[in-house]
This record gives structure tokens, sequence and C-alpha cells, in this order.
């Protein structure tokens, strides 16, 4: 009898004083070349209370409990990171983040959207160390060291922001990923360019930042790889965007303008673009209609030669109003390489040598460009 009325009150206690506890439900990680993001799917009301030392991080949760399942994704280390520990002082759990060099730390919370259904607690663990920052950074964003005409080429999403998933779960991000490297290296191999990425691994960049990953390369051109999705699984082909900052009439474009420009989702706190002076001197500057004729003759160059290797979803440039079309005086396009919901071009986006096609003819519509400006 006293086994079972022991038995009942631990089942009880659990029960009653489980309720008052908040869930942390997952733990994810992502590098960058100058800082590292931890993302902790939470609860609403979830207390937090974020603590830095010359060489940790406390992160702690108030009558927090961590699921089984996914416990073991808190334990993570990269070359920033040396190791995270776990710690459970009472109601509180600590999570401690040692870092190998010198940093600093700043948080934002986002609420749950179409990716995902939780809240999310967002710690960015940033150098501090102007010497390891410019040695990281030159890794993605090489300066330009000799008179070339210099190329930005975005990958798109990163990160958190998966982008489209298609059909058989590949992800958006990792094709644009896979073809923006592809470009680059194809780029490179002509001594006339200077090709740049905007990210060199999966990891979020916000909108405004390759604005000024832009501005601060002093780039030539700028062009956005990216994959189409809709509901319907039999559209197909590619299209090439310009800026409009009417935005377009169109539904798809609508409809990609809505995904590709919210600032808030995954970026966390971003210049408001009304606020924000180097954005209102780009569209300012975008009066000048040298840019949009360029852009527009750059577009029709990329989709005449991806036509040779792929259907062609629109044969004339599109227009919309993507925020990271909006670099100044330069001809700026985002490309849509293939719909990755049809199955038929999933398959397609992400085989090696289909991405090597794609880069080459979008890299052979930037060399007709160039020549009919001479």
């Amino acid at each position: 009898m006293r086994h079972w009325i022991g038995l009942f009150i631990i089942i009880f206690s659990s029960v009653v004083f489980g309720e008052d506890k908040t869930t942390l439900y997952d733990f994810r990680y992502w590098s960058a070349p100058d800082h590292t993001r931890i993302v902790i799917d939470k609860e609403e009301d979830t207390l937090f209370n974020i603590i830095s030392y010359d060489d940790f991080v406390i992160i702690s949760f108030d009558d927090a409990e961590v699921l089984s399942e996914t416990f073991s994704n808190i334990f993570f280390k990269d070359d920033r990171i040396q190791k995270v520990r776990i710690k459970r002082e009472k109601s509180t759990i600590k999570l401690i983040v040692h870092i190998n060099r010198k940093f600093n730390v700043k948080h934002f919370t986002l609420n749950p959207n179409t990716k995902y259904k939780h809240h999310r607690l967002v710690v960015d663990v940033i150098d501090s160390d102007i010497k390891v920052t410019k040695k990281i950074s030159k890794i993605d964003y090489p300066p330009s060291l000799r008179n070339q005409q210099t190329i930005l080429i975005d990958a798109g999403h990163g990160g958190e922001d998966s982008g489209a998933v298609g059909r058989n779960k590949s992800l958006e991000k990792n094709v644009n990923l896979a073809i923006a490297k592809k470009l680059v290296d194809i780029i490179n191999k002509n001594k006339d360019f200077n090709a740049v990425l905007s990210r060199g691994g999966d990891y979020y960049v916000p909108l405004t930042k390759r604005l000024t990953i832009a501005q601060k390369q002093k780039v030539s051109m700028f062009i956005s790889i990216h994959a189409d999705s809709v509901e319907s699984i039999s559209a197909k082909g590619a299209s090439v965007y310009i800026l409009s900052e009417k935005g377009n009439n169109s539904k798809l474009a609508r409809q990609l303008e809505e995904s590709q420009n919210v600032v808030d989702q995954f970026g966390g706190v971003e210049a408001v673009i009304d606020n924000d002076q180097f954005l209102k001197s780009i569209l300012s500057d975008y009066s000048r209609k040298d840019k949009e004729k360029q852009s527009f003759q750059l577009a029709q160059e990329i989709i005449s030669q991806l036509n040779k290797v792929g259907p062609i979803h629109k044969k004339i440039p599109q227009k919309a109003n993507f925020v990271v079309l909006k670099s100044p005086s330069i001809p700026s396009v985002l490309v849509e390489t293939a719909f990755i919901s049809n199955p038929t071009q999933e398959k397609r986006l992400t085989n090696k040598s289909q991405q090597q096609k794609i880069a080459q003819s979008i890299y052979q519509g930037i060399v007709n460009f160039y020549e009919q400006l001479d």
C-alpha cells in the first residue's frame, strides 16, 4: 500500500508541477564567418537571462525543461564555440557556451511563422577581434585586387531560412548555394572578372547586409540565385526578375515579394528601410534609368542562355519589389533557376551536372551583357 501511495505522489507531483514548467523544444546552431547563431525554440512567455563573461556565455531559463528527443542538439562546437554544457540549479536550466575568442553577444526573439511553429530566442555570438574578423571575412568577401568587374553572387536564404522545400524535401537554400558557388568558380576563371559570394556557407545574411556587402565590395553587378515554388507541381522553368518599386501585378510575383522581403523573420532587428540612410540613398538613386535599362538587358541575356539548357517559365524579364535588388547604380537581377516544387525540376536542381549547366548559362549571359557594353 505504501508503495502505491508513494508512486501516486510522484506521478501527481510530476503532473502538477510539470504544468508550471516551460518547455525548450529544440536547439540549432549556424556558423557564419563573423558570428555563430544559437536558436532555441521555446514557449512564448519563457523567462530567460543572458550573461557574458570573458570566455563564456550563460543562457538561463527559469522553471524550464528540455525534451528528451532534442536534448542531444544542445551540444555543439565550431571554430568559435569550444563546447556547450548544460547545468541545472534547482528549477533553472543553464546553457554554458564556452568561446575561444573575444566576442560580443546580441539577442532577440522571433514569433512563430509559416516555417517555425514555436517562439524563438536567437543569440548571436559575434567576433569582436578585428584581426580575426578580417581574416575570416576574406574567405567569403575577398577584395578586388585588380581592375576587374566585381560581381556579387547572392545565394538566397540560408541558416534558419531554408527557403522553399521540394516535394522530396530538398531545401532551396542548399540548391542556391551550390549553384552560386559553381557560378563564382566559373566567373573567376575569367581574368576580367572577380566574383564574390554574399554567403559561403549555411547561415543567414540579412537582406540589408547583402546590400551593404555590395557597397563595401564596390561591385559592378548583383545577381541573386533562387528557386521558385508554387502549390502546383506542374509549374516549371526559369525566370529572371528586375526591380520595380511598384511591384508586380502577377500572383506569383506578389507571392515571391512576400516570401523574400520579410526582414524580421530570420535576421532579427534589421534596419527599417524608411529609417536607413544608406537604403534611402539607394532608393533615390534608383530613379536613374540607366540601372533599370541595364538590369533589363542583363536579365534578357541570362534568359536567352538558360533557354538553351532547360525550360523557361517567363520569356521576358519580370518585375518585383525585391529588397536585395536595390543595390545602387548597378545592374541587379534575381534568377529563379527552376521550380523546386516540381519533382522533376527538383531532381534537376539537386543534380551537380545540371547545377553546373545552370551556372554556366548565367555566366554566359553575364559575358554577353558586358560585350554589348563595349
